[in-house]
């Protein structure tokens, strides 16, 4: 299994921090190996965070996989809250696509 820090890109805003992209690339991490755990392993992931126009953030998530590709964007209050729900929509679609990855294995 590669290094979680090395198959999870996380691309933050230029104005992020160094507290706030540390924690928020653990953040992602984490999620991504619990729903490997739960549901196998992808071969890449990149989460984006940024903040939107109405000063609220936008999450998208792509899961990569034998070349077939999994997308879901979120919205939220905070950083977290939109990655959280990007997260979730991507897992649910992963479970919905389960024959695709399992073929692609």
């Amino acid at each position: 299994m590669r290094r979680a820090a090395n198959k999870v890109e996380v691309i933050l805003s230029g104005a992020s921090g160094l507290r706030q992209r540390r924690e928020l690339g653990a953040f992602a991490r984490y999620c991504v190996n619990r729903i490997e755990r739960d549901l196998g392993e992808l071969e890449y992931w990149c989460v984006s965070i940024l903040p939107s126009c109405d000063s609220n953030y936008v999450s998208t998530v792509e899961a990569h996989h034998r070349g077939q590709r999994l997308v879901a964007t979120a919205y939220g209050f905070d950083a977290v809250l939109a990655t959280w729900n990007a997260l979730c929509r991507l897992e649910q679609a992963w479970r919905e696509r389960a024959p695709w990855i399992a073929y692609a294995s």
